[in-house]
């Protein structure tokens, strides 16, 4: 018996000491996330700067990637008659087809706006949802969350096809798209642009290693020369311009800390209105495995 408990004591006392150390290695991460979130949000950092990835030990480190909100989509944006276009064409490169798209953006729209009329019959208004037991849908005003687009009819059809459609959007910032930092696939969307001029113009912004995020970046020095690697013309890109951007006034931080076997994920957007930064969103985010920013 007495062997027995003495066993037992050690074993619960080395448990105990793993979590200890698991729980420091958590926290210490989380101030090393903190910590790039500090540098990164400092006026002359840039793009690229080597400040960005720094080893404070052996076993220590933080990375950041800086971006800004005008990269992606602004879904509140989109919802005018006059940019549906542009959901539409993203909704049909992801396997969507046509009618669903315009049905799905229909059914976003009818969410937003103010009035209980259906602007298609497969779009879904204040009666279609009551059918399904929601008295309090639609809200009738523009997403605060991307939490409330999964409440809308058909969200689920856009789940099922693009998992992670969410990193498509923001819904902060201008509602200008940033050319220097949106994807390929971002930009073809926006622009209406093939996806084969999109990819022309990431690889020639992001220089001769290819890789965003780096001091080999190149980017674009005028919207003229992004419309003309994207092949746009005339009034299209007459049309198209206004909604362009060199860069974005809306900044993204993504930072992970590394301690050990302990990683922590902080995403904090920064607006710059009136040129006085201020956070208006702090978040954690797992981090999976071991993949760098």
């Amino acid at each position: 018996m007495l062997s027995f408990l003495v066993i037992l004591t050690v074993s619960v006392s080395h448990q105990h000491g793993e979590m200890q150390q698991a729980r420091y290695g958590m926290i210490r991460a989380r101030q090393l996330a903190e910590m790039g979130i500090a540098v990164a949000a400092h006026p002359v950092i840039k793009v690229g700067d080597p400040l960005l990835r720094r080893s404070v030990s052996g076993v220590e480190r933080f990375e950041v990637v800086l971006g800004t909100e005008e990269s992606r989509l602004n879904l509140n944006a989109l919802l005018t008659e006059q940019h549906l276009p542009v959901l539409e064409r993203l909704l049909q490169s992801w396997g969507i087809s046509a009618a669903d798209a315009q049905g799905i953006t229909a059914t976003l729209m009818d969410w937003t706006d103010a009035d209980d009329l259906k602007r298609r019959p497969d779009s879904a208004e204040k009666l279609d949802y009551e059918h399904l037991g929601f008295s309090d849908r639609p809200f009738n005003r523009k997403f605060s969350s991307f939490d409330e687009v999964d409440l809308v009819a058909r969200a689920d059809e856009i789940q099922s096809v693009k998992p992670d459609w969410r990193s498509f959007f923001t819904l902060r910032g201008t509602g200008q798209l940033d050319v220097n930092m949106a994807s390929a696939e971002v930009l073809a969307a926006a622009t209406g642009a093939s996806l084969a001029n999109a990819n022309l113009l990431v690889q020639q912004r992001n220089g001769l290693d290819g890789l965003q995020q780096t001091e080999d970046d190149q980017p674009l020095k005028s919207l003229n020369e992004a419309l003309s690697l994207l092949g746009i013309t005339g009034q299209q890109g007459a049309d198209i311009l206004p909604l362009l951007t060199l860069q974005g006034a809306t900044l993204r931080i993504e930072s992970i800390g590394t301690a050990g076997d302990s990683r922590c994920g902080i995403a904090v957007i920064m607006s710059k209105n009136g040129g006085t930064p201020h956070i208006t969103e702090w978040r954690e985010f797992p981090v999976k495995g071991a993949q760098r920013l």
